[in-house]
């Protein structure tokens, strides 16, 4: 493409304005050309002016229609909600207006995981308008999935990944801090997970599946426990968040993925203000053994941001279809279908 890529920005959230920011301040080669968000608080305003970044002479508006018949652009972005069944019908009018989708989705990591059918419709519709579509960022997207999985390519023989994620939540957003639990007491926690309104980590079940769709390997099973609380010995602190002994200070989640009744794939996921060591380890056990850790942990927003920015390219130059990480980066048996393993209760 020898122009400014054009995009359009869908959702315009603190993940939202921080990509967006990230594109106005620090990128060449992507032109916004509109912006769209349901908030009426947002609308007329100036893009720019809404992240914090130069004017951009494209308003805010949450007319969607109007937009993509406006500007035509190569790309929407779309950084709005977390689960499958809500985010793909926001995407028909940018699939049926010919536009590529890249998002922060969680659960289009691997769309299948969560609804085969309703994967292999909107695959089948992006075909037909010429569209990709991706799901990607930095957990589901790379840290316990795509890192593995290509570190897995320089093995002979491979018979079981395990992925840690240790993550101090002291630097992170207030809104990631609060959904982890984070000053709260052990009671409160649980009933806020019994209620849903902690869920835990989006994306493990995404993460298993994009693993194990890399190597080849036919998931009997995915199991998720938790979210479970980690409670505080001693008084911790962000800038958000005073917690004292016997209060939570985080979270901690365990996946599972099973292969002919053997654990194969084993993803721990902890978050907790605090941390001390925190990192990022892949464990491969095969030939050779392989044990990388990264540390300090990645910092999870700016590996977001970049994850959605740096694919864009990869996304408008990729063939048509709803489609994983796996089919950018083919590392090892791809077969190039949305995953063998359907979840049963979709």
């Amino acid at each position: 493409m020898d122009r400014d890529i054009r995009a359009v920005h869908v959702g315009l959230g603190p993940m939202g304005q921080w990509i967006a920011k990230h594109i106005l301040t620090e990128r060449t080669g992507i032109q916004y050309v509109g912006a769209i968000d349901a908030d009426p608080a947002l609308e007329g305003k100036d893009l720019g002016e809404v992240v914090g970044a130069r004017s951009t002479g494209v308003s805010v508006t949450g007319d969607a229609a109007r937009v993509f018949d406006e500007t035509r652009p190569d790309i929407a972005i779309y950084t709005t909600v977390s689960r499958l069944h809500t985010f793909l019908p926001q995407t028909e009018i940018a699939i049926r207006s010919g536009v590529n989708v890249i998002s922060t989705c969680e659960e289009l990591a691997f769309p299948a995981f969560t609804d085969a059918e309703m994967s292999a419709k909107y695959d089948e519709l992006c075909k037909n308008h010429g569209v990709t579509m991706l799901g990607t960022g930095i957990n589901p997207g790379f840290l316990m999935d795509m890192r593995a999985s290509v570190m897995s390519a320089a093995c002979t023989n491979v018979q079981k990944i395990e992925v840690t994620r240790r993550m101090d939540a002291t630097p992170r957003r207030q809104p990631f801090q609060k959904k982890i639990g984070a000053g709260m007491d052990v009671e409160d926690y649980r009933k806020a997970t019994a209620s849903g309104e902690i869920t835990g980590h989006v994306g493990l079940e995404m993460s298993i599946c994009l693993i194990a769709d890399a190597l080849g390997w036919d998931l009997d099973e995915v199991r998720v426990s938790g979210p479970e609380p980690i409670v505080a010995d001693r008084a911790v602190s962000s800038e958000y968040f005073s917690v004292v002994p016997g209060q939570v200070k985080g979270t901690q989640q365990e996946a599972l993925g099973m292969v002919e009744g053997e654990e194969r794939i084993k993803l721990c996921f902890t978050a907790f203000l605090g941390a001390t060591p925190s990192f990022d380890e892949v464990v491969i056990i095969g030939t050779p053994e392989v044990r990388a850790r990264v540390s300090p942990c990645w910092h999870g927003d700016y590996g977001t941001v970049a994850m959605a920015v740096n694919l864009i390219p990869a996304v408008i130059n990729a063939r048509p279809g709803l489609l994983t990480a796996n089919d950018l980066v083919p590392v090892s048996f791809k077969t190039g279908n949305l995953g063998r393993f359907v979840n049963p209760r979709s």
